[in-house]
């Protein structure tokens, strides 16, 4: 397979890759260490790849097995006596709680938003799919979700806002 071939096919994926990868993960990191080592074992093995049908389903079981591989991996390390630097410290896991809780309001948030607004946020900013698609699948045009999609937008963040002000959603 060829490089430009190889951009075309597989490139475009790679958002919604981060995202199979982040939902796995729930660190930033680690699901762009994912998609970094799909994508290299996809180039590493591209000549084997035009027997591959449905691209985007085969990067993601790539994602998830290699997520599981980690996790072997890790439970292994954990389990064999070790070097107790390599513990994360208490600054890496209180990062790593406050992104999950970030995630965690976010996703409430979401939930909260109206039907429309809701659906339009998942398909675009979770699924990564195109406005013309968005269009298509809610019977809206393009330009009701855009209008639809800022909204939705601009009422999150005016939440968040208020909720890292004030305190957590009760």
């Amino acid at each position: 397979m060829e490089a430009s071939e190889f951009k075309k096919r597989f490139l475009p994926l790679g958002r919604r890759l981060y995202w199979a990868a982040w939902r796995l993960t729930e660190n930033r990191e680690e699901a762009e260490d994912l998609v970094q080592d799909v994508f290299l074992r996809l180039w590493t093995q591209r000549d084997q790849l035009p027997d591959i049908g449905n691209a985007e389903a085969y990067c993601l079981q790539l994602v998830r097995r290699r997520y599981v591989d980690l996790c072997r991996v890790r439970h292994t390390e954990t389990s064999l006596p070790g070097d107790v630097s390599l513990l994360p410290s208490a600054d890496d896991l209180y990062y790593e709680a406050e992104l999950r809780d970030q995630a965690l309001q976010a996703r409430r948030l979401i939930d909260k938003l109206p039907e429309r607004q809701r659906r339009v946020i998942t398909l675009r900013d979770i699924e990564d799919r195109p406005y013309d698609e968005i269009a298509t699948t809610t019977g809206l045009t393009q330009v009701n979700v855009r209008a639809l999609l800022s909204r939705a937008r601009k009422t999150i963040r005016e939440n968040f806002r208020k909720l890292t002000h004030d305190g957590y959603d009760k």
